[in-house]
């Protein structure tokens, strides 16, 4: 189990925009691999794809009915039903989880199939979601050493409510889950007393261009109805991430000297101590952890061959931008020196992040008397400029304001900075800081627009001081903020994933 501890720290990560369904792990302590994310390739193509109607993944849960965990292994087959339609800003869904797993013996055995309706709320304004969801069906059967545990669907209560904060660059989520399984009752004829298992977790999330987690801290409560009972907490999470790595090749006649490599990777796992169980148990019986994960996927990353930085300081970085796509202008006038301008450094936010550009307006959508053009909403840019479905998308991400635009604007450090917080959704962070100092010698010369933003950025790690100076009115070059979007795009890959992951698995 340590394995999930350290992957999840040492391996880059690379998602793709289309994210699978909150709950990957079926909301009742069981882990998967999680949904595999798209390679870029796979993102590329053209052709339309049709919408999954479900999927199947390989699954592990604990059963804590006698007192112990016993692990059962199958699969989970989900039918994730329509999701939110923001359009509509209120509706309902439906979604199926079917489990079937068992022990290496076949001595406890498991089968599960529940059917959720959720209730939303979409609030445009504040770009959140609310959602309610209730059991609409379940069905559920444990077996145990020969005895058989039937739910009581009339008995038995499901509740589970998550709230939804859409930032720019991410999709944070917190919810509770609370159920209560009621199985019919056993035992002597005319004696069966029924067993109540009692749930309640906090469920906490995000997805996001370059990973995606979901964590639970679940508290399990076991009613045998006859003065004995048991008490169980545990931590299922499931970690969806890219490790990009550079080779260079080992012929020497060959046109690439190297490249990157992104490989895929997914992972669950699951920390578990029993507070109260059967009075037999030994130690290394009182707590545990586990794991499952999935085969590798990899695919190979293009550097420009006519790209020459040989001995740059952001080689490296340049290299790496260039190889997700985030830099696309021609390698043979690119120039690491240059100053960015707003325009730029917006389009390579939005490419970064995956933020969706804006459709065309097709000659039949514009005919069309159900659906109306939209205004543009920037004074200054023009819908034939290259920059304005960027510009677009990141006005309707909530990332820039509407009016002018002001694209050709040189980058300065502090507008980077005050971006990239507000990208990733965590400008609270320096909320009621106008007033304070920032810990850069420099201090003074920070914009107090952005002072709170830069705080923020300075607490989350994710700026680089020169000697104590953050120097807010440098222009930024290329090179320089290839090397500031590595540093953002490596805390969306490393340190906001232990803190849903190894900070609960731990602690």
């Amino acid at each position: 189990m340590k394995k999930i501890l350290t992957l999840g720290i040492s391996f880059m990560l690379f998602a793709t925009s289309t994210f699978a369904a909150e709950g990957e792990m079926g909301s009742f302590g069981g882990i998967t691999p999680g949904v595999k994310l798209e390679t870029l390739t796979s993102m590329a193509q053209t052709s339309k794809k049709s919408t999954t109607s479900k999927y199947t993944l390989p699954y592990k849960e604990n059963i804590y009915l006698t007192g112990k965990a016993e692990l059962v292994e199958g699969t989970v087959t989900i039918s994730p039903g329509k999701g939110v339609d923001k359009e509509k800003a209120e509706g309902t869904y439906t979604e199926r989880y079917v489990m079937e797993a068992a022990n290496t013996d076949g001595t406890v055995k498991l089968t599960r199939d529940i059917t959720f309706e959720t209730q939303y709320i979409y609030e445009a304004n504040r770009k959140q979601t609310t959602k309610v969801t209730k059991a609409k069906k379940w069905k559920e059967i444990i077996t145990v050493k020969g005895q058989s545990y039937t739910l009581d669907n009339t008995k038995s209560q499901y509740s589970k409510s998550v709230l939804e904060d859409e930032t720019p660059g991410v999709l944070y989520y917190r919810g509770d889950v609370h159920y209560e399984a009621v199985y019919e009752g056993v035992g002597n004829p005319g004696e069966e007393k029924n067993i109540v298992i009692a749930v309640n977790a906090p469920v906490y999330g995000y997805e996001q261009a370059f990973a995606k987690t979901e964590t639970q801290k679940r508290e399990i409560t076991i009613d045998l109805a006859s003065g004995k009972g048991y008490a169980v907490e545990e931590t299922p999470t499931v970690t969806v991430y890219r490790d990009i790595q550079y080779g260079a090749n080992e012929p020497t006649a060959i046109s690439m000297a190297g490249n990157y490599k992104e490989i895929i990777r997914s992972e669950g796992a699951l920390s578990y101590n029993v507070l109260q169980g059967n009075i037999g148990l030994y130690d290394d019986e009182l707590s545990g952890m586990m794991n499952i994960e999935s085969s590798p996927t990899v695919e190979q990353l293009s550097i420009p061959t006519s790209l020459n930085l040989k001995g740059h300081p952001a080689e490296t970085q340049i290299k790496k931008m260039y190889s997700m796509k985030i830099f696309d202008e021609n390698p043979l006038t690119f120039s690491p020196n240059q100053i960015v301008t707003k325009k730029e450094y917006i389009k390579m936010l939005v490419k970064a992040l995956q933020i969706p550009l804006p459709e065309e307006n097709s000659k039949s959508t514009r005919s069309s008397s159900k659906k109306q053009v939209e205004p543009s909403p920037f004074k200054d840019i023009s819908e034939g400029d290259s920059y304005y479905p960027y510009a677009v998308a990141a006005y309707k991400a909530g990332l820039i304001d509407g009016g002018y635009f002001n694209g050709n604007t040189s980058m300065t450090r502090e507008l980077m900075y005050l971006l990239n917080v507000k990208a990733i959704g965590l400008e609270r962070l320096g909320l009621g800081t106008m007033d304070s100092y920032t810990p850069f010698v420099d201090d003074g010369q920070i914009s107090s627009w952005a002072k709170s933003s830069i705080y923020a950025a300075s607490n989350l790690g994710i700026i680089t001081p020169s000697n104590g100076y953050i120097l807010p009115k440098k222009l930024v070059t290329k090179a320089e903020c290839a090397t500031f979007l590595d540093q953002l795009i490596n805390y969306l890959r490393y340190e906001l994933q232990k803190d849903y992951n190894d900070k609960m698995l731990i602690g």
